[in-house]
């Protein structure tokens, strides 16, 4: 019985060590190096796996640097570009008034695609680190928070001719990630439903505990998606043929996924009855406790 015991570690433990360096490298993290031990075959694995390890974290760290660097680079000559733009206005003719205006517009939108650049970059990181770790035991008080997200974009949406409500179900929605996390997934929503539901649509904020779930959801009666747009919807720059000429990168709704992917939660679109869009952030509610570490 202990040969049994001893020869089933000598073949297990490799194996364990192995599976949770799989799971680092899936998760996009640098995986621990796994000692080669066991049986030759074994010792043959883990010395193969370190090899692919080394060069797929490498690819996978210089991809994320690259982007990151990028847009942060690029923010210093776009700043100074607008500076130089903004300084040439006045001694511009009213003619080229257009013209300029064309200019800001494109820079705005360049600005834009930056930031949203280093947004990804970021949840796409901490969505990495968060599901090596199992998530730590963050919570938020999701009614709070998407109360007060309903407040900021009140007027945005007023402007734009939009009714926006909110419709928060009663008792504690306790959520599994940062304030800072859910307001901003819910700006990410609400800037959509704004940008994209038209003028004299009506937009609701929801927040409610379903299951094991706090759900955040956004309802528009605008013209909505349909079923082949809402399954690319997350996809990384796109936009639908429909919304060429409004403002936006196409990153917002894949930056809410990789958030929510690294609590664990997910994004879900579907068709709002009679008309319309019904997105939802689906976040895991909080232990009881707090879930302190």
């Amino acid at each position: 019985t202990v040969l049994a015991r001893a020869a089933t570690a000598w073949v297990v433990s490799p194996l364990r060590r192995l599976d949770r360096a799989v799971g680092r490298l899936a998760a996009g993290l640098p995986p621990e190096q796994t000692r080669a031990g066991g049986p030759p075959e074994l010792r043959q694995l883990a010395m193969g796996f370190n090899r692919m390890a080394r060069t797929v974290t490498t690819a996978l760290e210089q991809q994320r640097r690259l982007v990151a660097d990028t847009s942060h680079q690029m923010r210093n000559p776009m700043a100074a570009l607008r500076l130089r733009v903004d300084a040439l206005h006045p001694h511009l003719r009213p003619s080229a008034d257009r013209g300029y205006s064309g200019v800001t517009s494109e820079l705005d939108r360049l600005e834009t695609l930056l930031d949203d650049l280093l947004a990804l970059a970021a949840a796409e990181h901490r969505a990495g680190e968060l599901t090596v770790a199992g998530g730590p035991y963050d919570h938020c008080d999701a009614a709070a928070v998407t109360a007060a997200q309903q407040a900021l974009w009140e007027p945005v949406a007023r402007r734009a001719g939009i009714r926006l409500t909110a419709a928060t179900a009663p008792g504690a929605a306790v959520a599994a990630c940062t304030d800072g996390e859910l307001a901003q997934i819910t700006d990410i929503l609400l800037d959509n439903a704004i940008k994209y539901a038209g003028h004299g649509a009506e937009i609701v904020l929801g927040c409610a505990a379903e299951g094991p779930h706090m759900i955040v959801s956004v309802t528009d009666d605008g013209p909505g998606l349909d079923a082949r747009e809402r399954a690319l919807a997350t996809t990384r720059f796109w936009r639908s043929g429909r919304h060429g000429r409004t403002a936006g990168t196409g990153l917002g709704l894949a930056i809410a996924e990789q958030l929510l992917a690294g609590r664990g939660g997910r994004l879900e679109l579907t068709p709002a009855r009679p008309r319309g869009l019904r997105v939802r952030a689906l976040v895991p509610l909080a232990p009881a406790d707090g879930g302190a570490r």
